[in-house]
């Protein structure tokens, strides 16, 4: 055993813990008022992981309070040591019926729209005490597992890397979704026509490429973008009375089209919708039951 971890065992995992949030928050007063306590124990708990690895672990830099080398590297191992624990404590005790253990599954609208409705009504069947967070993925849902804000990630999320772990639940196409007095709508849209019309792009705030822009781009096409837009909330409202086009998920233009017209994109581009999970939770009990019960009510 190395002298390090020989140290770190004299540590209770509070201190541990109150180190990764001053680390993520990099601030003791931040850490403090997220935990709902006064800054003197967080500054308690840190001298004490202070006096077992003998390095300051934090220094303030033109006021910004920054880790040192050893914390960085004190971080990764801390981590690792209370993933560990999380799943030995739930490897076998995992029980949806009384849990309140809380779940944070991270997704943008696609899946808000169409698919947590249905998920949260069967874990609110299944696991009635167990709370449950529905937070923002943008393009950053992979650094939200690696960060442990989220559990579960949902989305047309290819990521590869070793750190995960992905199943597909289904696969979505894309359609051009625009209001009904478009000439574009009287007759099959060709790519030539296509290219020529004026389209709203969704950017997702520059996190995101949606993939058959991706498509058009490997293929040596662009189109015209006269509208650009966050989100793809609100769209239909955009399209409807003007000579504008969105090119959106099958699934999403179906919802939300009411009295607009859908027509196939002649980009023919698929669009797989995973859940993904890290490989330091692939074992653990409670994660396993979850992602289950997502790909069983997907299937439904």
């Amino acid at each position: 055993m190395t002298q390090q971890h020989s140290n770190l065992s004299n540590l209770d995992m509070r201190a541990l813990e109150i180190l990764l949030l001053v680390y993520k928050e990099k601030s003791f007063t931040r850490a403090a008022d997220s935990l709902g306590v006064s800054q003197s124990v967080v500054s308690y708990n840190i001298d004490k992981v202070r006096k077992v690895v003998g390095d300051p672990l934090f220094v303030r830099e033109a006021g910004v309070t920054l880790p040192t080398e050893k914390c960085v590297s004190l971080v990764t191992l801390s981590e690792e040591m209370l993933l560990r624990m999380e799943d030995l404590q739930s490897a076998n005790t995992f029980d949806p019926t009384t849990t309140t253990d809380p779940l944070v599954i991270a997704c943008n609208y696609y899946e808000r729209l169409l698919l947590i409705p249905s998920i949260v009504a069967t874990f609110r069947s299944l696991a009635p005490s167990m709370p449950i967070e529905i937070i923002d993925a943008s393009g950053l849902g992979h650094e939200k597992l690696l960060n442990r804000e989220a559990d579960i990630l949902i989305g047309p999320f290819n990521r590869t890397d070793t750190a995960f772990y992905a199943r597909t639940l289904f696969t979505d196409n894309y359609v051009c979704m625009m209001d009904a007095a478009n000439p574009a709508v009287q007759s099959e849209l060709t790519l030539e026509t296509y290219l020529k019309l004026d389209h709203i792009v969704v950017t997702y705030g520059g996190m995101w490429k949606s993939f058959y822009l991706t498509e058009l781009e490997r293929l040596g096409h662009q189109i015209r973008p006269m509208l650009r837009v966050p989100s793809p909330a609100g769209i239909e409202e955009i399209v409807s009375g003007s000579p504008l086009v969105a090119t959106l998920p099958a699934g999403m233009g179906r919802k939300i089209c009411g009295s607009l017209r859908l027509v196939p994109c002649p980009i023919q581009q698929s669009l797989p919708i995973r859940i993904v999970w890290t490989a330091q939770h692939h074992h653990s009990a409670k994660i396993k039951w979850v992602r289950d019960i997502i790909a069983e009510t997907m299937t439904a």
